[in-house]
């Protein structure tokens, strides 16, 4: 199971209370997880120490990918890849790498590519695909879609878009964004099935910085009627706690 799963589903648990009766500092959660593009890994290493949760790797060819995710391997670096295809080979010469999750299109990704209990993998979806399709991407166990979002204000029907995908397919979103988002563009990405935001290649440690701020200010989720939530990340997370139980089992 990936590190980027494991991620997504904390973000549906509840903040544990200290331990003892002394005060407790503790920030503020991050609304959604933060993703960066790196084009190399210097990029990537300041972005991570500038506070991502995730660097994506995103050099010209298969070759430079793999330079990134082997220069951030040994450490506790999430790191992922995206490539415009991959085959079985592929991705196990990117796990081998050290890499936690790839991200491709469905054309370009061969099904044997596919597994989830060796690597992550986050399929790059547009705007049109039908329902069935879909729907059909349930069982497959995806960390996630990938969606390439315009910059600018989202309108109501860009917001049901994005919830359509996240609902038929059960599966949390990662949505590209500018530095510049607001607090606000972040609350409507988390309420639409936003799992990650995925700022582009030439953002800076100080743009890290700033983001992060954001994400931490933007107001809790009320509670909703049963029916009315996105309930991905939850669902998420519950199996996650499901497997680990079993591991315990195992352990005994």
């Amino acid at each position: 199971m990936s590190q980027l799963k494991k991620m997504i589903a904390r973000l549906g648990r509840p903040q544990n209370s200290g331990i003892g009766f002394g005060p407790v500092n503790r920030e503020k959660p991050k609304a959604l997880l933060l993703a960066a593009l790196a084009p190399d890994t210097g990029a990537a290493r300041g972005l991570l120490d500038a506070g991502a949760d995730v660097a994506i790797a995103c050099a010209t060819d298969s070759q430079g990918v793999r330079s990134v995710i082997e220069g951030l391997s040994g450490g506790k670096a999430t790191a992922g890849a995206w490539v415009s295809a991959i085959d079985a080979a592929g991705a196990e010469a990117l796990r081998s790498a050290g890499c936690d999750f790839v991200i491709s299109t469905i054309e370009g990704t061969a099904a044997a590519a596919v597994d989830p209990d060796r690597m992550g993998v986050v399929v790059a979806v547009e705007g049109g695909l039908d329902d069935s399709t879909l729907r059909a991407m349930a069982p497959l166990g995806l960390d996630g879609l990938f969606v390439e979002r315009s910059p600018g204000n989202m309108n109501l029907a860009a917001q049901l878009e994005l919830v359509r995908l996240a609902t038929l397919s059960g599966t949390p979103l990662l949505v590209t964004a500018s530095a510049a988002i607001t607090v606000d563009e972040l609350r409507v990405l988390r309420d639409s099935g936003v799992a990650a935001i995925v700022l582009p290649e030439n953002v800076t440690p100080a743009d890290i910085t700033a983001v992060t701020e954001r994400l931490r200010a933007v107001p809790a989720r009320k509670p909703k009627r049963e029916g009315q939530e996105i309930a991905l990340v939850p669902s998420v997370a519950a199996g996650i706690e499901d497997h680990e139980h079993e591991e315990d089992g195992d352990d005994e």
